[in-house]
């Protein structure tokens, strides 16, 4: 499903529209004047660089005199989620389907999960608050649903009597009101009790640039070509393949034939320091950093030790092989001399990033490297991703990865 092509794709032109907005009162194009940067335009437009740089396809800082710039509005950017289509996000943030067409000059109603929407509204959107309801998307657990709307746990389980804690997508959560102590602001005081944009869901402030955005390119089919093919060379899961494109399983290529390929964008974000990895949820971001076919460099956390593997095969986390025998010999050692199915927290180097996943070493089940001393493959979690047994998320991986990304307790 996935492979080492993250090449330097270049962004179809008609995709690349649907990242600008259209023009109104506070969207403009400038003309670039002697003493201008990339710097001092976003501040002086109260936009960020990333974003200036985004919409107008800038591949650098450099700018000349005379260039001109898209100066996008200072507007909400909402991520689309699982099963969002263009009425339900227009009717959550009170504007109409048009306007978010005309907005991101979009060719298409069709929307995929991850891309990035201008939203054009006046003043604060209509976010879901607590108080309203949530519809769970794939990925959601408890936690993470209590923190986004910064109540707890025990407060959602009660206000929908839940027998367990268990979540399926589509399924409707009361969000209760969330409760403080701190008492009201006093005139002349500054109230902090509001609900970061951050927190409310798909949504992000026009500054909020670490997350990741999902654009589209154009492939033209050739002879030989099927879905698995394509997707294991543009680095992507088939079944996103076959959704981008309203396939089916029993769908074939026609030679000729274009198609759209996901382009996932995946911002470097902070760890503690650098004996750290980066905290990237396995659905959105690692998953895409390391494809099928991809070599890595694995570190065990605790003793230093390191190993090249490749990713083999898997879907809600990385079914892994060594990449050697030399390799596999390193990894039996890391586990006291024999194969085990301990959880350990590792490092993942893969693209020139340091990711934070948990291993256990036990060989099994399908197996695509002959030749490397290794019976089948082992299995790396990262934030968020499954276990093959139940599809739940498998808490002492997730342990062992907060331990390797810095943030256990």
């Amino acid at each position: 499903m996935f492979s080492t092509a993250w090449k330097r794709m270049t962004i179809s032109s008609l995709l690349a529209l649907s990242l600008l907005p259209a023009a109104s009162a506070s969207a403009q194009t400038i003309t670039v004047k002697a003493g201008d940067t990339l710097g001092n335009i976003a501040a002086r437009y109260g936009v960020t660089v990333a974003r200036v740089k985004q919409v107008n396809q800038l591949q650098s800082d450099m700018l000349f005199v005379g260039q001109s710039l898209y100066i996008p509005p200072v507007s909400p950017v909402y991520t689309v989620q699982s099963g969002d289509v263009l009425w339900k996000i227009a009717g959550k943030f009170g504007t109409t389907i048009p306007a978010i067409v005309e907005a991101n000059k979009l060719q298409s109603t069709d929307l995929l999960v991850g891309q990035r929407l201008l939203i054009p509204v006046s003043g604060n959107p209509s976010a879901p608050q607590t108080g309203s309801v949530y519809t769970v998307v794939k990925g959601d657990m408890l936690w993470k649903i209590a923190d986004r709307f910064q109540v707890s746990i025990q407060a959602i389980v009660d206000a929908n009597q839940l027998k367990t804690t268990e979540l399926w997508i589509g399924q409707k959560l009361v969000i209760p009101q969330k409760h403080t102590d701190t008492p009201p602001s006093s005139a002349g005081s500054e109230s902090t009790s509001a609900t970061p944009a951050d927190k409310t869901p798909g949504a992000e402030s026009p500054a909020a640039e670490d997350k990741p955005w999902v654009t589209t390119t154009s492939y033209t089919v050739v002879k030989g070509d099927t879905p698995w093919t394509v997707s294991i060379a543009y680095g992507i899961p088939r079944d996103e393949f076959l959704r981008v494109n309203n396939l089916s399983e029993n769908d074939f290529l026609q030679v000729g034939q274009v198609v759209k390929i996901s382009v996932h964008h995946i911002p470097v974000t902070s760890a503690p320091s650098a004996s750290y990895g980066e905290y990237l949820d396995w659905f959105e971001a690692a998953q895409y950093l390391f494809p099928i076919n991809a070599v890595a460099t694995v570190t065990d956390f605790y003793t230093g030790k390191s190993f090249q593997v490749k990713r083999t095969i898997g879907a809600f986390h990385s079914d892994t092989e060594p990449l050697t025998a030399k390799d596999a010999a390193i990894i039996k050692e890391v586990w006291g001399g024999t194969y085990s199915w301990s959880v350990r927290p590792v490092l993942v180097e893969v693209k020139g990033r340091k990711l934070a996943a948990s291993m256990t070493s036990m060989p099994h089940s399908m197996e695509y490297i002959a030749d490397n001393d290794f019976d089948g493959h082992f299995d790396i979690h990262f934030p968020n991703s499954l276990r093959h047994k139940d599809n739940q998320v498998d808490p002492d991986h997730q342990a062992a990865v907060k331990v390797a990304a810095g943030r256990s307790r």
